[in-house]
């Protein structure tokens, strides 16, 4: 991982207060949301951080819908078990494997 902020220490700083500002906005709302529901506050930063940032990946999905936007990345929901799963990545890097080893014997 590149360390930015011991490049420029100034511009990184900047960045980084912008997102911590608009992240520690997005905790209020979180905050004032559930008091406002009737329930009890979360009473720790750190539960109410990690439910902004559970919540941030249905509102990205709904933002981005709104909108129209194309998303970069490749969601895949799967109903696999652990054991299927696992399986299924032995099978891959033994393919994988052995298509590399056909390779490397070619080679000599």
């Amino acid at each position: 991982m590149a360390e930015y902020y011991t490049k420029n220490f100034e511009s990184y700083s900047e960045i980084f207060k912008e997102h911590a500002t608009y992240l520690s906005e997005l905790m209020k709302i979180m905050d004032d949301e559930i008091i406002g529901m009737g329930l009890p506050p979360v009473g720790r930063t750190k539960d109410l951080f990690r439910m902004v940032l559970d919540t941030s990946y249905a509102v990205d999905r709904a933002f981005r819908e709104k909108h129209e936007l194309e998303s970069d990345t490749v969601s895949i929901t799967t109903f696999m078990s652990k054991d299927e799963i696992f399986s299924q990545m032995r099978s891959a890097l033994s393919e994988e494997f052995a298509r590399y080893m056909e390779s490397t014997n070619g080679a000599e």
